[in-house]
């Protein structure tokens, strides 16, 4: 019996503990070989004989199986390790016994099964445990199926938690084997992660269980994305995009034209040579993990890279101009920009307008929307009148030039409207704002369109596809401000309804009786409309006012003023070279020596693309905060303001155009029968007053609220980031903007006298 024991436990079936129901053997019924104080005692024996039995089994199958290496390989260890010393264990009994020792044979030869137990009874608790993580790693009722063994098995990432977390407990055995297991997964995970941060490259195998995977396989260039679930606890958010940069960064290296590595190659080393010391950075991370040190060897990984080859593949030059474009166009530093773009909109939206009134009466309105074409072409036109406006002893704008190549508007569909939020972003600790869904891309051209930029490589090494969705949002929100602003504006222009000075009807009827009625008729009737617009004008001119003190503050005290403090930043400290270089050419790569003193220092001057992304996110977030457009309350109610405006605007167009022909009608007799227009006279001056009185509402609430985010952001500085990348190379600190305060000291233009005599206007 003592041999079938061990052969049990050694993994055999046996039918002292496996007999099969219904069988009617001598040797299949435990009570029939087994007295009841023997079978009691060998109950736990029976139990880890078939506890080993199903982990063996389990863990040879999870390691055949399983798509993720790090469940391979701490499968692989639990056979390879536990379960081999488990068999050792058998091993040293059976000579124990065969040896007769005494502290396992008794007198007379005897071996006792409680002492057999007691040798095994210290194993029960850790087969337990093993058969519990096998579980974890992959349950034992799961199909053969591929598909359905990735949707129920756990992860690399959850495994490695799980033996943390399991290695704190009271139990000695539990401990140390989940320390052991733990460091062969976090081992697993290390090679993983060496592809990645030394290569550029995915995992050959094991790839769907990478935090860092590719997009969109079919596309011609390649982009990457973090899943955060895949991601070990231990690795930090902001640990995870260093890591992610420096992948991308030398998966760009090595798809860049072989020229550009050539040029590259002539001013810095290469990828190549920076491996062996990346690689002695990487060794000094061994498991179990620290994630202080994880950190710190990335980040030298980053520098290294960065400082060695980025920069002469990025130059400031390069960041710098595209920073110009992004805040000339997208921020509308350059206010003629928006000024042409909104006025070949209303073109184009007026043309069709008119090109509409010839087709049939039940042609679809699809026929009034725009296309992507001619949409396009309405940014191509608005460039082409921005070239022309410089004169000709000008230099060649190269920030418009750049600006044509990479700028086009985007049409978003209905069924998948972007909501105007770029706050999509999937990582809390990028720095990018939360944008509300309140959009503002359908006001310029009736339909959602947004401009947008393409990024080509390698500035794609720090500004995203996210940081130009949040750009796309503040220009919508900022032209729509300005468009507001330009249509109350231009309404000023239409001198015959604003006012009018009627002469005499003639030379030969001035004098006449007849002639002093007509004129005496046509400023009575002058007089009456005047009457009328009062209180139209006042509320245009109070709502110009808001505009425009808006818009000087969110141009002049937001975004220059942050932008200029983020340029210099981007530029870096002016550094005096005290060392002679001696000057390189083309032909002669320098030579690294005491003449290139002051070449590293300059180089020292620039920061890595990281660095430079987390700061633009941050100044993005930044401005975004200064800008309100963070506020869901307040963009709703200026999105209202201006449709409002619209309405305002359209109605008074139309009712200057009826006029016009109520006076043709009055004066020369001409007359258009199909038209009543004393009547639609009467129902767009209604139209007016509604809209006028919506106007001052929508003013009113936005002022209130303006007062409301005052007081709400007493004693707060803004958006600040959860960690910094470049402490060592000076930090980037946003502009601190005065608050609402210095907006609501302008618009408080009206007193208690004002508001007697306007109860409608703030």
């Amino acid at each position: 019996m003592l041999h079938e024991i061990l052969l049990s436990l050694s993994g055999h079936p046996s039918a002292l503990f496996d007999a099969q129901q219904g069988s009617t053997h001598v040797t299949s019924t435990t009570n029939r070989l087994l007295s009841p104080p023997e079978a009691e005692l060998l109950t736990s024996i029976g139990h880890l004989s078939r506890l080993h039995r199903k982990t063996r089994d389990h863990v040879a199958r999870v390691a055949s199986i399983h798509p993720s290496t790090v469940c391979r390989a701490v499968a692989t260890a639990v056979t390879a390790y536990h379960l081999d010393d488990f068999q050792r264990k058998i091993l040293e009994v059976e000579s124990q016994i065969l040896k007769q020792d005494a502290s396992t044979v008794g007198a007379y030869n005897i071996v006792p099964l409680a002492s057999i137990v007691g040798e095994f009874s210290g194993w029960v608790r850790l087969m337990e445990w093993l058969w519990d993580i096998s579980n974890f790693m992959q349950p034992s009722d799961v199909p053969l199926e591929s598909e359905k063994i990735s949707q129920k098995t756990s992860s690399g990432s959850e495994l490695i938690d799980k033996l943390r977390t399991e290695a704190q407990t009271g139990y000695p055995d539990i401990e140390e084997a989940a320390q052991y297991l733990g460091k062969v997964a976090e081992t697993a995970w290390l090679r993983q992660l060496s592809t990645w941060l030394l290569y550029g490259r995915l995992p050959s195998f094991g790839a769907s269980d990478f935090f860092i995977a590719q997009e969109d396989e079919d596309s011609k260039e390649l982009s990457f994305t973090a899943r955060n679930r895949l991601l070990p606890k231990f690795v930090s958010r902001q640990t995870a995009l260093s890591i992610m940069f420096v992948g991308k960064s030398l998966n760009q290296v090595r798809s860049l034209p072989s020229t550009s590595k050539t040029k590259a190659a002539t001013t810095q080393i290469s990828e190549l040579e920076l491996l062996p010391v990346h690689v002695q950075h990487l060794s000094q991370v061994t498991a179990p993990i620290s994630s202080a040190k994880l950190s710190e060897v990335v980040a030298n990984i980053r520098t290294s890279l960065s400082r060695n080859l980025l920069q002469h593949l990025l130059p400031r030059e390069k960041i710098v101009e595209t920073l110009n474009v992004l805040y000339q166009f997208f921020l509308l530093g350059r206010g003629e920009f928006a000024m042409v773009l909104i006025a070949e909109a209303d073109d184009k939206l007026s043309s069709r307008h008119r090109g509409s009134q010839s087709t049939k009466a039940g042609q679809s309105i699809k026929g009034l929307l725009l296309k992507e074409a001619e949409i396009n072409q309405t940014l191509a036109r608005s460039l082409s009148v921005l070239s022309t406006l410089g004169g000709e002893d000008d230099h060649i704008d190269d920030i418009l030039d750049a600006a044509s190549d990479i700028l086009h508007l985007d049409v978003h569909s209905a069924s998948g409207h972007r909501p105007g939020t770029p706050g999509r972003a999937k990582d809390a600790e990028s720095a990018l704002p939360q944008i509300p869904s309140m959009s503002f891309d359908e006001l310029l051209l009736s339909v959602p369109v947004s401009l947008s930029m393409d990024i080509l490589s390698p500035l794609d090494l720090f500004i995203t596809k996210a940081d130009v969705d949040v750009y796309s949002s503040i220009n919508d929100y900022l032209l729509a401000v300005r468009r507001a602003h330009l249509h109350l504006a231009q309404l000023w222009r239409h001198s015959t309804i604003r006012r009018d000075h009627p002469c005499p009807p003639g030379y030969k009827h001035s004098n006449s009786s007849h002639g002093k009625a007509i004129l005496k008729r046509r400023r009575q009737r002058t007089n009456q409309r005047a009457r009328n617009m009062r209180n139209i004008w006042a509320t245009c001119r109070a709502a110009i006012f808001f505009l425009a003190e808006s818009e000087a503050y969110f141009q002049g005290e937001v975004v220059q003023e942050s932008f200029k403090l983020f340029l210099d930043w981007v530029r870096g400290p002016r550094k005096h070279q005290t060392s002679e270089t001696r000057p390189t050419t083309p032909d002669r790569p320098p030579t690294r020596g005491a003449d290139d003193i002051g070449t590293e220092n300059e180089t020292q001057q620039q920061h890595d693309p990281e660095a430079l992304a987390f700061a633009h996110r941050h100044f993005l977030a930044s401005i975004a905060y200064s800008l309100l457009i963070t506020d869901g309350t307040f963009t709703k109610l200026l999105r209202t303001f201006c449709t409002h405006v619209d309405d305002l605007v359209g109605h008074i167009t139309r009712l200057q155009s009826v006029q016009e022909s109520l006076d043709l009608e009055e004066d020369e007799g001409v007359e258009d029968f199909s038209q009543n227009y004393r009547k639609e006279e009467a129902d767009m001056s209604l139209e007016m007053d509604r809209a006028r009185r919506r106007l001052d509402s929508d003013l009113k609430g936005l002022v209130e609220r303006l007062r409301e985010i005052d007081s709400e952001r007493i004693g707060a500085s803004g958006p600040r980031p959860k960690n910094a990348l470049d402490g060592d190379e000076g930090r980037y600190e946003p502009l601190r903007v005065g608050g609402i305060d210095r907006l609501l000291m302008k618009l408080d233009w009206g007193g208690e006298d004002a508001e007697e005599e306007q109860e409608d206007l703030l």
